[in-house]
């Protein structure tokens, strides 16, 4: 598809100008004749793209989940397709998404299909919605398909709520327990290091432990405050910049007590879930898989699904080839290996991830019953540990004095 800046004339000689979209300049012909014109000069311009910056704002998924929405909606009511684009070109509230759906609304009435316009503007429809939509069309269930589209947007949407609150409150309290650590050992401990001295009585081991620590975090702070900060850089740097380290550091991950389980259970529900999606709109097994490597958020699982679509290429059913990894539960694989047989494998799919969709709230929900009074716990021990190192000494001077 392109742009067209066009000059025509009418049947009376008048002069018109205008921008049209059209595949090349014989159908962009045939469009003004059918409109009366006839074509003068026409010049390609570039088309015009979506820009995030200013006012627009960024395409969140929840845009995308009411476009959804809407689609279904007038589809299924029987108002053309053309016409809901354009509908929703109008009212869509974000500014980027209503400029790129007026856009697509241009190339559809040019005569080309939704799904292909949509992939002219991959920062605001990814490919497992371009995927589907084109499924549908190609299937002529495309109402039913922005149904299903919603479904999983939706279904998406939870799963990342469940994932902030997975990550999100154990970071926070990382963070806040690790300040405290450092006000109390660089600001508070160094106040009473004097005191203590000038009582002139034998330290316990546990206060002599702490003024070690403080007084190395005090006089070393050059070298323990860069590491600190550079953390979180480093781990950025690696994983977008260093081979091999974004599988090395979602390795570590999943190996991880209690939360590593839940995550791999979150990156498990992502990947059958869109699995199902995409095969019971008729996408091919093997594309299916090369969606979903994009779709887990985990390298890991990732790499095991390259080579699992390697191996179905070669001639392995689906569960033999999940098998070889460790990764894949056996309860998932045994659901699979019975859809394969029953020839029901979306259905099969689709109960694992209703599975998974259980569970993972339930889990949720039990480790942070057990997460909270252990965070309580310990943020009660580490500052009775300081208050006794420092009472100590006073305690003993005082029986002494007794």
């Amino acid at each position: 598809m392109a742009n067209f800046h066009y000059r025509a004339i009418d049947a009376q000689g008048k002069p018109a100008e205008g921008e049209m979209t059209a595949l090349d300049l014989s159908q962009l012909e045939q469009r003004l004749q059918d409109m009366g014109l006839w074509l003068v000069r026409a010049l390609e311009a570039k088309p015009k793209t979506s820009s995030p910056i200013g006012k627009r704002g960024k395409v969140k998924p929840r845009d995308l989940l009411e476009f959804s929405t809407h689609m279904f909606t007038l589809l299924d009511a029987g108002i053309p397709l053309s016409q809901a684009v354009s509908n929703l070109a109008k009212e869509s509230p974000n500014l980027q998404l209503r400029s790129t759906l007026h856009a697509v609304f241009q190339q559809v009435e040019a005569g080309s299909p939704l799904a292909a316009a949509m992939k002219q503007h991959p920062n605001v429809f990814p490919p497992q919605i371009t995927n589907l939509i084109q499924a549908g069309e190609e299937s002529d269930t495309l109402a039913d398909t922005f149904k299903e589209l919603e479904r999983y947007l939706d279904w998406a949407e939870q799963i990342r709520g469940d994932v902030r609150q997975a990550t999100i409150y154990p970071s926070i309290v990382i963070f806040a327990v690790t300040g405290l650590l450092i006000l109390l050992f660089t600001f508070v401990i160094p106040r009473f290091i004097p005191v203590l001295h000038d009582l002139h009585v034998p330290l316990p081991f546990v206060t002599v432990l702490v003024i070690g620590v403080s007084e190395f975090m005090v006089h070393n702070w050059m070298l323990w405050m860069p590491i600190l900060l550079m953390t979180p850089l480093a781990w950025w740097v690696g994983r977008s910049y260093v081979t091999g380290f974004s599988s090395w550091r979602d390795r570590i991950i999943l190996q991880l007590p209690v939360v590593g389980e839940l995550l791999r259970m979150l990156t498990l529900s992502k990947f059958v879930q869109n699995f199902a999606v995409l095969y019971r709109a008729g996408i091919p097994v093997l594309q299916c898989l090369e969606l979903c490597r994009g779709l887990v958020g985990n390298r890991v699982v990732s790499d095991a699904l390259q080579n699992v679509q390697r191996s179905i290429a070669e001639g392995s059913t689906i569960h033999e080839s999940l098998q070889r990894y460790p990764i894949f539960p056996p309860m998932m694989i045994q659901m699979i290996s019975v859809g394969e047989t029953t020839g029901n494998l979306p259905k099969t799919l689709m109960n694992v991830a209703n599975y998974y969709n259980r569970e993972i709230p339930r889990r949720v929900k039990k480790i942070f019953g057990i997460l909270e009074p252990v965070i309580t716990l310990g943020l009660i021990g580490i500052v009775g540990i300081v208050a006794l190192a420092l009472f100590m000494p006073m305690m003993s001077l005082m029986g002494g004095i007794k």
